[in-house]
């Protein structure tokens, strides 16, 4: 079944949920980009076909759709959604292969939707905040689940095949030398850590963990034996 199937069907049952979350019909058709009456039409449930009654009838991917039009209400969007992400996600979760792999498709959904959750409510925070440390702190909670989700949408892509992980074009050398430079930047923050105030120490610590992190994810690189320089 194409993408385009699934596009119309989560359409139709966004539509429905935007209207019982207190969407008047016009934003919601607006946000949608379809008609007033076409809105009218999916909350009604006269429109949307088969597949829409099927995804409605998955608790699992409704919980997700439900969660994705929270997130909507609580953000504000101003611009026309795009449900291609949802729909190919939920395309994924009934088309997958297997049981176990279908469940892994709905784990990262709803991960994905948890972490752009979080991101609107820290960005929220960070905007009522007077304070520029915890600004900051939020700040750097919402990009961080903003990055999850787009991580996460990318692991969604590649147990789909949609993309292809193509080898490293990079030697070993090249990234044990990357690794080194990240561990030499975390042990020079050992310095600072002691700062007095607990929000600078909690910055700090937070700046300490990425380089921890960075580190960790060269060492993964490098254990996917990445390709050798050519001898001469």
């Amino acid at each position: 079944m194409t993408l385009d199937r699934y596009i119309s069907a989560v359409r139709a049952v966004v539509a429905k949920e935007m209207v019982r979350r207190g969407f008047s019909v016009n934003e919601a058709a607006r946000l949608l980009g379809v008609t007033a009456a076409a809105v009218s039409l999916y909350a009604s449930g006269k429109r949307g076909g088969e597949l829409a009654a099927k995804v409605e009838s998955d608790e699992r991917i409704m919980s997700i759709i439900r969660s994705y039009v929270d997130a909507i209400a609580e953000g504000g969007r101003s611009g026309v959604l795009d449900l291609t992400d949802l729909a190919q996600a939920v395309k994924n979760a009934f088309e997958a292969p297997s049981r176990a792999k279908a469940d892994v498709t709905l784990l990262i959904m709803e991960r994905i939707k948890l972490e752009q959750e979080t991101a609107v409510r820290s960005m929220a925070l960070a905007y009522r905040s007077a304070n520029p440390l915890a600004r900051s702190l939020f700040m750097q909670i919402a990009m961080d689940s903003m990055r999850h989700a787009e991580i996460l949408t990318t692991i969604l892509d590649y147990l789909a095949g949609r993309i292809k992980a193509d080898e490293i074009a990079l030697t070993e050398e090249e990234l044990r030398a990357v690794s080194e430079e990240e561990r030499g930047m975390r042990e020079s923050l050992a310095a600072l850590s002691g700062a007095e105030d607990p929000l600078v120490r909690a910055l700090i610590k937070s700046i300490e963990f990425d380089e921890l992190k960075h580190y960790e994810l060269v060492k993964a690189l490098i254990a996917v034996k990445p390709k050798r320089p050519r001898s001469s």
